[in-house]
């Protein structure tokens, strides 16, 4: 009778128990900017990023109220399950990548380990051909991210083009170094024709107290 009582018990627990909410929240930069930056050009910058939290959440409800995930794949020609996981990739990443880059500038708060330039002169011969190379990517038509991603197994760096937020992104990668392209980031401050100005003035600004501590976390 006992045992019978606990079976009964386990399947009400089952059948009541649901999948925790789980909501992103903003962080909060104190940014001061770099270069031609203005005050309200980085406001407009960490309100966007503000939306990326809310749309994430927004997808996440979504997926949370199908009553199958994996049904609509095959049994609904629309795919809303498909087509959420792709959204989901997409301002999820446009969360962390945007975070990423406002860390890059704010004030560092330990010495430089100088490991970094260290990882980029192993990888491009000297820092400034990373610099180089960074700049060179830069120029790249449309929107999108020039990253530095870490080979943890091989010890590599490179430089990528990420196209809007989720495509080209290498798997098992560590980004060390962001550098937000989109329009927003730069044309209202520096014009339709400064790209190339406010990429100097990223690479030259960047924290680099703050790219030492991902490469340390990386590497230990």
């Amino acid at each position: 009778m006992a045992e019978s009582s606990r079976q009964i018990n386990m399947q009400t627990t089952s059948q009541q128990a649901t999948t925790p909410v789980r909501k992103y929240l903003p962080k909060v930069f104190e940014l001061k900017g770099f270069g031609k930056l203005s005050a309200a050009g980085i406001q407009d910058h960490l309100d966007l990023y503000q939306g990326y939290v809310v749309q994430t959440n927004a997808v996440m409800d979504s997926i949370a109220g199908l009553e199958k995930v994996g049904g609509e794949l095959v049994d609904d020609p629309a795919r809303p399950a498909e087509s959420l996981a792709r959204r989901l990739s997409f301002e999820l990443n446009g969360i962390v990548l945007h975070e990423l880059f406002f860390e890059q500038y704010l004030p560092g708060s330990a010495a430089s380990s100088g490991s970094f330039e260290r990882l980029a002169c192993f990888n491009f011969g000297s820092f400034d051909k990373w610099q180089s190379s960074v700049r060179a990517l830069a120029k790249t038509r449309g929107n999108g991210w020039v990253l530095t991603v870490f080979d943890q197994q091989r010890s590599y760096l490179h430089n990528v083009w990420v196209a809007s937020h989720d495509l080209h992104v290498p798997v098992g990668h560590v980004p060390l170094f962001v550098l937000d392209l989109w329009e927003h980031a730069y044309m209202q401050d520096y014009g339709v024709k400064g790209r190339e100005e406010y990429v100097d003035a990223a690479l030259c600004e960047v924290c680099r107290e703050c790219l030492d501590g991902r490469v340390d976390r990386a590497t230990d």
